[in-house]
């Protein structure tokens, strides 16, 4: 299976991101919905700490999939792999990040 990088920004910072063409749209889609979460959560003005806002947006964005998949019935395995790829995405945006954000 062959892999593409692209670019993508969470949190104002950029990253390289290998991905096979055939998912690339769908994961597209995922930045753009964490993004949209993280976005909500600055808004709300209750949590500053960036560590904190990433944690609570992957936990809205894995929330949002298991309502999901319990009305669609989604494969398991596919879910779990797609959890997997966001929480390797979050934790790569977070070693990036400078100590106390």
């Amino acid at each position: 299976m062959s892999s593409e990088q692209i670019s993508i920004t969470i949190m104002g910072r950029a990253f390289n991101i290998g991905t096979p063409p055939e998912e690339k749209a769908t994961l597209l889609q995922a930045v753009d919905m964490l993004n949209q979460k993280i976005n909500a959560i600055k808004q709300g003005g209750r949590i500053i700490e960036t560590d904190k806002i990433a944690i609570m947006a992957a936990l809205n964005v894995v929330h949002d999939l298991l309502k999901m998949s319990m009305k669609d019935d989604l494969a398991i395995g596919e879910f779990e792999r797609k959890i997997t790829d966001m929480a390797a995405v979050c934790d790569k945006a977070l070693a990036k990040l400078p100590p106390g954000q």
